[in-house]
């Protein structure tokens, strides 16, 4: 799959004990327990041409029939970045991934070849890991990501040693969003390797731009209460090191996802290519067709003259 040459290098000594890896794609909307998250900081300018290339990688895994997939988002805001999300059960099923891919030669040669032209038009990289936290998750399974168009990432920094409050802070915003009964959802991850200690990001699932436009601040304030509110901004001032939003949109093209997935929206995932227009050949022979196929016109009467047309 694409970039786990890469992943595997950095966090070999992690996995030592892993095995068994993903046979499919989670169901669309249910949150799976590890994440691998590869950057890539793309080149000003180079976005388009480096969307087209992308498609590479989609082709060979397709071509090798690979298990695992992955699904890409490109940033809107922010840095000009690319991010391939795949999903996995457990570190085991990263590590039986990795290892099925290196005794794949063919595979892991193309992906090693391509991964070298891919440099031309990037900047950096970088390879995170993250773990689901269901505790600090909001309606996560509603999020309806296959489904989307947009994704929101927020980047939580903790201070070293205020986890345990930042925890009580969050469970008490869910219950503020609970009493408020508020529609949204979230999906959060613990940063474990990749990124300083501390870090969180929470995806939140976008169909339109336009749910952005609603701003709930107001009623979770007031569902929270005042006493928390305070608390929690006490907290934010002294225990979080800092906060970072950012928009993403979905890549279908950039994407490797499974038919499951796909067939939840298969008009963006995978949209059938316009037909092409008829060559003038082709043309040319259907209206000879259809010039054959008319009626023979009405005989002519006596002294060769043609029925009167109507007024």
């Amino acid at each position: 799959m694409k970039k786990t040459l890469f992943l595997t290098c950095a966090l070999c000594l992690f996995l030592s004990g892993a095995v068994q890896a993903l046979a499919q794609t989670p169901a669309p909307g249910a949150p799976p327990k590890v994440l691998t998250i590869f950057r890539e900081e793309v080149k000003v300018g180079k976005g388009a041409v480096h969307e087209k290339f992308e498609t590479n990688f989609v082709k060979a895994s397709a071509k090798a029939k690979w298990p695992t997939h992955y699904l890409a988002i490109t940033s809107m805001s922010g840095s000009s970045e690319a991010w391939y999300i795949t999903p996995f059960d457990s570190f085991a099923a990263w590590e039986k991934d990795q290892k099925a891919t290196e005794k794949n030669a063919a595979f892991t040669a193309e992906l090693e070849k391509l991964a070298e032209q891919d440099a031309a038009f990037i900047n950096n990289g970088r390879s995170i890991v993250a773990i689901y936290r269901e505790d600090l998750s909001y309606h996560a399974d509603t999020m309806g990501v296959s489904k989307a168009r947009y994704l929101e990432v927020e980047t939580v920094r903790v201070r070293l040693g205020r986890s345990a409050e930042f925890v009580e802070m969050e469970k008490i915003s869910i219950a503020a969003h609970d009493k408020a009964n508020i529609g949204e959802h979230w999906a959060c991850y613990q940063v474990v390797e990749g990124a300083p200690a501390g870090t969180y990001l929470f995806f939140s699932a976008m169909k339109s731009l336009a749910e952005a436009d609603v701003d709930h601040g107001k009623a979770v304030n007031e569902a929270m209460g005042e006493e928390n509110v305070k608390k929690r901004r006490k907290f934010a001032a002294e225990g979080i090191q800092f906060v970072e939003s950012n928009l993403f949109a979905l890549s279908p093209k950039m994407s490797y996802v499974s038919k499951e997935w796909a067939a939840a929206d298969p008009d963006f995932w995978t949209p059938k290519a316009k037909a092409a227009g008829k060559a003038p050949a082709a043309e040319k022979k259907e209206g000879a067709a259809k010039e054959a196929a008319k009626p023979a016109p009405p005989a002519k009467k006596a002294g060769g003259q043609a029925p009167a047309k109507k007024q």
